[in-house]
């Protein structure tokens, strides 16, 4: 069975420190603004140091850091904080569907979020989505995608899940001023929808990514099945003929639009991804295209 952890070499890690979250952040007059703040340099109040990377401009080097510390690091300042990353992980059976799973591939872009975080000095925060809720895992480091690591090569969805309640914990525990990533196929939107409600009412910026997968949006079977609801065990006969096919594209499409009519006027930011999307430059593309890294 595959890992979320898999794809993620050495070179890979490495190519994710050319892009950065397309989030707003918080300028230093306390308005939602751009990532990046135009004000620069000692016009604006000192805040904190990060990591330097790659591409970072050499004129914002802190050289007494490097002369006592023998560390390059980039002084940051108030006009640009940046907001905390929070990873929400539907680990419900229904994310057990596909190959790879839409579990296996939700995951591997939120670790691909959050490493970029993580080079750009942004603080993240996952928490898993299960029945049995486990603790939330805290990162900081560059280094640090090991932690979530070891919790979701260990994780195999199952059970009804706890999405809506995981999200309803978030929005009373979780910073106000912070960029929300839900990962889930978006089966069970009542429940979730009210809890998304509940994280924008908080301030919170959220971006849905709905995976889901090529068998669920274009199913290629004919004949008699019997069918078992992954979450809760029922079954159902049903024949699919060319009608059935038909009517169900209809269902997939109806499935679509709800949900883009729920988030467009919600301010959430919408994301449909499929199972079968691989970790690269593709990706990458289409979540620049989605407004989520740039």
């Amino acid at each position: 069975m595959e890992k979320v952890s898999d794809v993620f070499q050495g070179a890979l890690l490495e190519s994710l420190s050319r892009f950065e979250l397309a989030v707003r952040t918080l300028t230093s007059s306390g308005l939602r603004g751009e990532k990046r703040s135009r004000r620069k340099g000692s016009s604006a109040e000192y805040a904190d140091h990060r990591q330097y990377v790659f591409g970072d401009d050499l004129r914002r080097l802190d050289w007494h850091a490097l002369a006592r510390l023998d560390q390059l690091l980039i002084r940051l300042y108030a006009a640009e904080e940046t907001l905390p990353l929070e990873v929400v992980m539907d680990t419900s059976a229904s994310m057990d569907f596909g190959e790879p799973s839409k579990y296996v591939t939700g995951a591997r872009v939120g670790c691909c979020l959050t490493q970029i975080a993580l080079l750009k000095g942004i603080p993240v925060l996952w928490r898993v989505a299960s029945e049995q809720p486990l603790e939330p895992v805290r990162m900081a480091g560059r280094n640090d995608i090991a932690r979530v690591f070891h919790v979701l090569d260990d994780l195999i969805p199952d059970g009804k899940g706890a999405l809506g309640a995981t999200l309803r914990r978030s929005a009373m525990q979780g910073p106000r001023r912070r960029s929300l990533v839900v990962i889930t196929d978006g089966y069970d939107r009542d429940e979730l929808r009210a809890a998304l409600r509940a994280c924008r009412a908080a301030g919170t910026d959220v971006y849905l990514i709905l995976v889901l997968a090529p068998e669920e949006t274009e199913p290629g079977l004919r004949g008699e099945f019997t069918f078992v609801d992954a979450e809760t065990g029922m079954e159902s006969a049903l024949t699919v003929d060319r009608a059935a096919v038909r009517r169900y594209a209809e269902m997939v499409e109806a499935f679509r639009r709800d949900w883009l009519d729920f988030c467009r006027p919600s301010g959430i930011v919408l994301f449909e991804l499929s199972s079968l999307q691989p970790i690269g430059p593709e990706l990458f593309r289409a979540l620049a295209a989605g407004g989520l890294i740039q």
